[in-house]
């Protein structure tokens, strides 16, 4: 081989190594996510497939679905943390209502519940002047500095019970439970009607073991 041809090598190589280690430009990923969408399997009268997608494809698009479903979310989480206005964007609240402040955080999604009083954020995703509620892991996480200086700020973190009191003497089934009731609140609070299906949700579980479908 010659110096070019090494040259050569090198620069495939680096090219390569950028296209697997740096970030796909939020266009070009929209663009295929959309080309994606529109490429509807198109069979013909025996239901076999003849368009778009195939057999051959199946790897690739599982091994896509599942890097994207585990870095995608991560990704989306920290965007809406730093677009929060550090001076602006948070508010702390008293509350008053029995049911206390619940729902999904604003920031990472996750089931949580506040009495007394609830931290609120504005992030790039809300309409003007609407806040949400986050939870306590978030607050630690992203709020302002100046949060750390409040002694009643410090305190109202440190409360955090979790997801729930510990209930199992096996730490790994003590996670498991945690896991089971986090899936439930998340669940109720992507509907409309989270306490009812809460309270219910010991009774629908009754029929989870055994054959299904």
């Amino acid at each position: 081989m010659t110096d070019k041809d090494y040259q050569d090598q090198i620069r495939i190589s680096d090219d390569r190594i950028d296209q697997l280690t740096k970030p796909i430009p939020s266009r070009d990923f929209r663009r295929a996510a959309e080309a994606i969408r529109s490429a509807t399997p198109v069979t013909n009268e025996d239901q076999e497939l003849v368009a778009t997608y195939d057999e051959e494809d199946y790897v690739n698009l599982l091994l896509g679905f599942r890097y994207i479903s585990e870095f995608m979310p991560r990704v989306l989480l920290e965007i809406r943390a730093r677009s929060i206005d550090p001076h602006s964007g948070w508010r702390v609240e008293n509350v008053t209502n029995g049911n206390g402040d619940h729902g999904l955080c604003a920031i990472c999604e996750e089931p949580f519940e506040h009495h007394g009083m609830t931290f609120k954020v504005h992030h790039l995703d809300m309409h003007p002047g609407s806040f949400e509620g986050v939870c306590r892991e978030c607050v630690k996480t992203y709020g302002p500095e100046e949060f750390g200086f409040n002694d009643e700020l410090i305190e109202w973190v440190k409360k955090n019970p979790g997801v729930c009191e510990t209930k199992e003497p096996d730490s790994k089934r003590e996670g498991q439970r945690r896991e089971l009731v986090d899936t439930i609140r998340r669940h109720a609070n992507s509907t409309h009607y989270p306490r009812t299906i809460a309270e219910l949700s010991p009774k629908w579980a009754e029929d989870a073991v055994g054959e299904w479908r």
